[in-house]
């Protein structure tokens, strides 16, 4: 077993066991992935990835520890990479279920320790451990009566030199005790300006021009939130939508922005949302809609009302999004597409 000296670094997030088990389990484990994954893409190679802890990455770096200011630095990068990804799924996202909702309650802390380590190498998986793991681990349950900060250990600090970098952060002092292990000294400083200085990522471009064309409505015998999670999966709209065969998709997620080319028995269209608006009691839904054989471009608004647990009240209309008016043949095909999309919504939510 090779023993080396390292800094052990832990990004946390704090409120994931709440978020994971009082939401659904799909949508928050995704989150949870693209959260995570943001914060790897900020380390770079600074840092060797030793573990993936679900709520957490447990980052090691052998050899002399860097200085204080180094790791605040690396600690600062990660934390904007965090919250901008955070932000940027809190604006883009079209899902109004508890997870994606609760994006907004997750928040990010740091510990830092210094010490040897074990290597221990399993198959051909290679896991460091040791004393010094062991309390880094203990290290996230402190007293710190913040969700955000930067903890230190003195066993740390003693290998580092202080900076002026770090001299604008306001540092406490602390100490835990734990079982087994004893008296762990500590520094930390709390992020919360910090968090105030996270660049905000672009907001998306969700505007579209609206008229008075009217909507066509019907009432179906399925709850609001079930019947809009339906036109919301727009690769699950093969399984109903009326000569719908397949969709293709830039990418995995449905968000504003996101493509879905849809392939249909006699042409294509592609499929963009724009906007998403929810409340306990209404959802107001909008995608842009391209149809290159008819030349037209398209907005279609879906709206879902709660009548009660069991039923709800859908609309749906189209409206031109071209400067050339829609051909009076055109607007035909396309009314009686859109009556026959309602009618096989309300089968399908029905059943």
């Amino acid at each position: 077993m090779a023993e080396t000296n390292a800094t052990i670094l832990i990004p946390d997030i704090s409120g994931f066991t709440e978020f994971m088990t009082t939401t659904e389990l799909s949508h928050s484990s995704r989150a949870i992935h693209m959260l995570i994954d943001a914060m790897l893409n900020a380390i770079g190679e600074e840092y060797e990835v030793s573990e993936i802890e679900g709520d957490a990455v447990l980052l090691i770096k052998k050899g002399p520890a860097p200085s204080k200011k180094e790791i605040l630095g690396i600690c600062l990068k990660i934390f904007n990479a965090f919250h901008s990804q955070r932000m940027w799924m809190q604006q883009y996202t079209i899902c109004p279920c508890g997870a994606c909702k609760a994006i907004i309650n997750l928040t990010l802390k740091f510990i830092v320790h210094y010490g040897p380590l074990v290597e221990l190498k399993v198959g051909r998986f290679v896991k460091q451990s040791g004393m010094e793991m062991i309390v880094a681990h203990r290290l996230l349950k402190n007293s710190i009566d913040s969700h955000e900060y930067l903890l230190m250990s003195e066993k740390l600090l003693k290998q580092v030199n202080d900076s002026t970098e770090t001299a604008d952060m306001v540092w406490g002092n602390a100490f835990e005790e734990y079982a087994s292990i004893g008296k762990v000294g500590y520094h930390f400083a709390l992020l919360n300006e910090a968090r105030k200085n996270v660049p905000a990522p672009q907001a998306p471009q969700s505007y579209y021009r609206k008229d008075s064309t009217p909507y066509l409505q019907t009432t179906i015998a399925a709850n609001f939130l079930d019947v809009y999670m339906v036109i919301m999966n727009i690769p699950g709209r093969a399984e109903w939508m009326p000569g719908l065969q397949k969709v293709e998709q830039d990418m995995p997620d449905i968000c504003i922005g996101s493509l879905h080319h849809c392939l249909f028995e006699n042409h294509q269209s592609t499929i963009s949302p724009l906007l998403m608006i929810s409340s306990d009691e209404e959802i107001n839904y909008a995608e842009s809609c391209r149809i290159e054989e008819m030349n037209i471009s398209l907005v279609y608004e879906f709206v879902f009302k709660k009548v009660d647990e069991k039923s709800c009240h859908f609309s749906v209309r189209f409206m031109n999004a071209a400067e050339l008016p829609i051909p009076e043949e055109t607007r035909g095909i396309l009314l009686e597409n859109m009556q026959r999309m309602a009618e096989k919504l309300k089968l399908f939510c029905e059943k």
